[in-house]
């Protein structure tokens, strides 16, 4: 539609200013030569329309930056995401916690320090158990013939003890599981499997929390800090052997072989 507006509007201008010049001729330029009165009566009427069609683009373009900058002073801000459902679950459970401390806590201490578990009634059961739940997962991985463990970092999933993972530059060998967590339910909160070592992950260059300070009362390798996930590699990469470690660290392992012994097989 825009393009015939144009068409007429050209079409409109060079009629009337034909008309104007053939004015001009008969009454002013009688004296001129026949191809000179032509030239000024066809000629004129085109240059006028073009400097008149280029004149009115100039403005339309200098009109548009004001107009761009108003459209930009009035939009709308950007809505604000909203948190997920896990995150909500996350916030609530560290809430509770706090909570709870702040209650049985003395009056002047109301600093926030994680909570503390009694591990003894369930560390020596697992001590005892965990050999057999090793000898259980390994027979059930499929028998191959190496004559040393290889290194895998990228592949995601189960790694027997035949191979050795490497995360953040630590080699911390085998039977755990290493890639990207898969989520345990399609609903609700959606939790992450907390055995999962997600290389994806940030991870500080040197585990100094030994006493688990950071370490919340469900651990899961996703939620932990940098500095807890560093100290968890430095214990698996050392021989899972020191128990100058706190127990949460101990049950980030145990929680792997729980899902090869029960999920997966």
């Amino acid at each position: 539609m825009s393009s015939v507006l144009k068409l007429f509007r050209l079409t409109f201008f060079l009629v009337l200013y034909f008309f104007i010049c053939m004015f001009a001729v008969i009454t002013l330029l009688q004296d001129w030569s026949d191809g000179a009165q032509m030239l000024f009566s066809f000629g004129v009427p085109v240059v006028l329309v073009w400097w008149q069609e280029k004149r009115k683009s100039r403005k339309v373009a200098a009109k548009a930056p004001a107009g761009g900058s108003y459209e930009t002073r009035t939009s709308r801000p950007e809505p604000v995401p909203r948190p997920s459902a896990y995150e909500k679950r996350i916030e609530r459970e560290r809430e509770r916690t706090r909570g709870a401390i702040a209650s049985k806590a003395p009056a002047a201490v109301q600093a926030y320090s994680p909570p503390k578990q009694d591990y003894a009634e369930i560390v020596l059961p697992g001590k005892s158990a965990a050999p057999e739940l090793a000898a259980a997962a390994e027979r059930n991985q499929p028998s191959r013939v190496t004559s040393r463990a290889s290194t895998r970092s990228t592949k995601s999933g189960w790694v027997p003890s035949s191979e050795a993972a490497s995360v953040a530059g630590r080699n911390i060998g085998g039977m755990v599981y290493v890639g990207t967590p898969p989520l345990l339910n399609t609903y609700g909160y959606r939790d992450k499997c907390r055995a999962y070592i997600d290389p994806s992950l940030s991870v500080a260059r040197s585990g100094a929390d030994k006493a688990g300070e950071g370490m919340p009362y469900w651990p899961g390798y996703s939620d932990i800090s940098p500095q807890c996930r560093a100290t968890y590699l430095d214990w698996l990469a050392s021989g899972r052997n020191d128990a100058s470690y706190n127990p949460g660290y101990m049950f980030l392992y145990f929680y792997g072989l729980e899902r090869r012994f029960f999920v997966d097989q």
